[in-house]
């Protein structure tokens, strides 16, 4: 009989703290965030199943084990990271922790791409955008990807209060010729080199000029990066730039990160494409629309590296 009660009393004790440790896990799951490969503690994003993972000597990104987060201090109902539905107050998490042998839009990646065997997640963040885009063959190219740095640069330093011209002379079919000098160069940035430089200038419909003249190839000289290309932006947003629609990005917040989407004293940034119909206007990312939109290129605005990195280089 008393072998039965201790039994009895035994089962009631592990039925108990199975219940204990359900409403903990639950518990925990609602105040700390759990779900999935994603945990919230804190206020930081931590990718779990990206914690620890043992980086294979010759990879030059894996994925980040925490996402950046920007404060969101706007206030308007209709731009801005506001109007996006964020609070004032509110963190704004950029990225994704992605999913094992897969490459989306947005996943986050630090690349040592300074070569001191450090995958430095406040300096050397960058973003999956999409499969790299040859502007001479007008296609993508699915063995390599196309990356975008967490910022705008100067002197190949991270800094998001610099802005600098596109093009001092405000011609824009000639390329990034004041904006580029700003680039990281192959020295600074010695674990890249762009898949091809020179590199054909395209507009935004892919043709070779605008009202102003032919565009040709320009020299990224010495340079590890590049500007992105609104043909990147259209593959990883599902947008069509020239459309001019107020949140088109906000598939992509990522490209938003240190612009004026979440503060009024950020700067947009340029991208590569000219403008089709006009002689001095350039596409840029501008977080006030979260739309790419464009303006003259003599006006100082942010330079934000593009990255050409291998498929098989990124541990994914």
């Amino acid at each position: 009989m008393r072998k039965k009660r201790i039994n009895k009393i035994m089962i009631i004790v592990v039925l108990f703290l199975f219940m204990v440790m359900g409403i903990g896990y639950s518990y925990l799951s609602k105040t700390l965030g759990v779900s999935g490969n994603v945990t919230v503690k804190n206020g930081a994003t931590i990718c779990k199943e990206n914690l620890g993972v043992v980086v294979p000597e010759g990879k030059l990104c894996k994925r980040a084990e925490k996402l950046h987060t920007e404060v969101c201090s706007q206030t308007d109902n209709t731009y801005y990271c506001s109007g996006t539905g964020h609070k004032q107050g509110e963190n704004i998490v950029y990225g994704n922790c992605g999913t094992s042998g897969e490459l989306k839009s947005g996943d986050a990646f630090d690349c040592d791409v300074n070569g001191d065997g450090v995958y430095n997640s406040n300096t050397e963040r960058f973003y999956y955008v999409s499969d790299y885009y040859d502007t001479t063959s007008k296609s993508f190219n699915s063995d390599y990807a196309t990356l975008i740095y967490y910022n705008n640069v100067k002197v190949g330093e991270s800094n998001n209060k610099a802005a600098f011209a596109y093009d001092s002379s405000n011609q824009n079919w000639h390329g990034p010729q004041t904006g580029y000098v700003e680039l990281p160069s192959t020295s600074q940035w010695s674990n890249l080199t762009l898949l091809n430089n020179p590199r054909q200038l395209l507009n935004e419909i892919g043709g070779t000029t605008t009202s102003g003249g032919t565009l040709g190839t320009f020299d990224y000289t010495d340079k590890a990066a590049r500007l992105l290309t609104v043909q990147e932006i259209n593959e990883a947003c599902g947008i069509t730039v020239g459309s001019y629609r107020t949140g088109e990005l906000d598939t992509c917040e990522y490209l938003l990160e240190n612009t004026n989407y979440s503060d009024s004293s950020l700067y947009y940034w340029w991208t590569e494409s000219a403008c089709s119909s006009d002689s001095c206007y350039v596409w840029d990312v501008g977080g006030y629309h979260r739309r790419v939109f464009n303006h003259y290129a003599r006006i100082a605005y942010g330079i934000r590296p593009a990255i050409d990195v291998l498929k098989s280089n990124i541990l994914y």
